[in-house]
């Protein structure tokens, strides 16, 4: 398997429209009967827990990595394979960044946009290079997509930056654009700066 280990980043809202959260359950179950083990935020609400919920009801292994300040207010999913617990956010990611071969990013709202660009900046710095996949449910991402191409037109970005991110359709679209997307090397860093 080319991508073992797969990060899923996405809300946590249970407010959102019921689609949503069938998505992330979906998007669970698929993972976890291609034999992916998930790795994930840790939290027991919305897209979070339904994306956790999939996967371990098909046997798959389910990480969490969740700040000791949210255990405080049980925020934590409590029948993962293993809940580890970090110092703080920027311990969370760092963590997260290092357990994963690629990173799905579902609907969410600021803390999976932050964690988008945060992944994107390390990527273009080399210090990621798995793929990052964003599933654009019902067009939910049209706006990130939009601005990241902006960025490009704009020389924010160089052009060979559009390899640092794939777009999914949806769920059945994700096997083929896992497989598809391009190559990074740690040594991006070098090729990060726009000219």
């Amino acid at each position: 398997m080319k991508y073992k280990k797969i990060g899923v980043m996405c809300g946590s809202s249970e407010a959102c429209d019921q689609h949503f959260l069938d998505l992330a359950t979906a998007l669970g179950e698929a993972l976890g009967t291609l034999g992916h083990e998930i790795v994930y935020g840790g939290g027991a609400k919305g897209l979070m827990r339904r994306v956790a919920d999939g996967a371990l009801s098909k046997g798959a292994r389910v990480d969490g990595f969740i700040p000791e300040f949210m255990i405080k207010v049980e925020w934590e999913h409590k029948e993962l394979t293993h809940l580890h617990i970090t110092k703080d956010m920027a311990d969370r990611k760092d963590k997260m960044r290092e357990f994963t071969d690629a990173t799905i990013f579902l609907p969410g709202g600021c803390g999976t946009m932050e964690e988008f660009f945060e992944w994107l900046s390390c990527k273009r710095l080399g210090q990621y290079t798995g793929p990052l996949v964003i599933i654009n449910h019902r067009g939910y991402y049209d706006p990130l997509i939009k601005l990241l191409e902006n960025m490009q037109r704009e020389k924010f970005h160089a052009t060979h930056h559009e390899n640092m991110w794939s777009v999914a359709n949806g769920i059945e679209d994700l096997a083929k654009v896992l497989e598809g997307a391009p190559a990074w090397s740690n040594d991006a860093i070098n090729h990060a700066a726009v000219k």
